[in-house]
Protein backbone atom coordinates (compact mmCIF):
# COMPACT_ATOMS: atom_id res chain seq x y z
CA UNK A 1 0.00 0.00 0.00
CA UNK A 2 2.92 2.22 0.90
CA UNK A 3 4.76 1.46 -2.05
CA UNK A 4 1.72 2.03 -4.64
CA UNK A 5 1.35 5.82 -2.86
CA UNK A 6 5.19 6.37 -3.23
CA UNK A 7 5.15 5.72 -6.75
CA UNK A 8 1.47 7.58 -7.38
CA UNK A 9 3.56 10.86 -5.71
CA UNK A 10 6.93 10.29 -8.15
CA UNK A 11 4.69 10.23 -11.62
CA UNK A 12 3.03 13.21 -10.51
CA UNK A 13 6.67 14.64 -9.36
CA UNK A 14 8.07 13.43 -12.57
CA UNK A 15 5.02 14.89 -14.51
CA UNK A 16 5.30 18.56 -12.93
CA UNK A 17 8.77 18.01 -14.18
CA UNK A 18 8.03 16.94 -17.43
CA UNK A 19 5.65 20.20 -18.10
CA UNK A 20 8.59 22.70 -17.40
CA UNK A 21 9.51 24.30 -20.59
CA UNK A 22 12.23 22.27 -22.30
CA UNK A 23 12.83 24.80 -25.67
CA UNK A 24 13.89 27.37 -22.94
CA UNK A 25 16.41 25.00 -21.15
CA UNK A 26 17.48 23.11 -24.23
CA UNK A 27 17.31 25.84 -27.07
CA UNK A 28 14.71 24.39 -29.01
CA UNK A 29 12.30 26.46 -30.39
CA UNK A 30 8.71 26.13 -31.82
CA UNK A 31 5.65 26.30 -29.35
CA UNK A 32 5.21 22.97 -30.27
CA UNK A 33 7.37 21.29 -28.60
CA UNK A 34 6.27 23.35 -25.19
CA UNK A 35 2.81 22.19 -26.38
CA UNK A 36 3.87 18.53 -26.64
CA UNK A 37 6.06 18.50 -23.18
CA UNK A 38 3.09 20.13 -21.31
CA UNK A 39 0.59 17.53 -22.68
CA UNK A 40 2.67 14.61 -21.62
CA UNK A 41 2.90 16.34 -18.01
CA UNK A 42 -0.29 17.08 -17.53
CA UNK A 43 -0.79 13.31 -18.24
CA UNK A 44 1.48 12.25 -16.01
CA UNK A 45 0.10 14.18 -13.00
CA UNK A 46 -3.41 13.22 -13.57
CA UNK A 47 -2.42 9.45 -13.95
CA UNK A 48 -0.50 10.05 -10.77
CA UNK A 49 -3.21 11.47 -8.85
CA UNK A 50 -6.33 8.87 -10.47
CA UNK A 51 -3.82 6.30 -9.03
CA UNK A 52 -3.37 7.70 -5.60
CA UNK A 53 -6.65 8.04 -5.38
CA UNK A 54 -7.77 4.49 -6.41
CA UNK A 55 -5.02 2.76 -5.07
CA UNK A 56 -6.72 0.55 -2.76
CA UNK A 57 -9.05 -0.42 -5.59
CA UNK A 58 -6.43 -1.67 -7.58
CA UNK A 59 -5.54 -5.28 -8.11
CA UNK A 60 -1.78 -6.52 -8.03
CA UNK A 61 0.12 -7.22 -11.02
Amino acid sequence: MIGKKAASICVIIIGMIVALPFNYIYGIGGFEVDAVWAIVGIVMVATGFYLLKNSAKLKPI
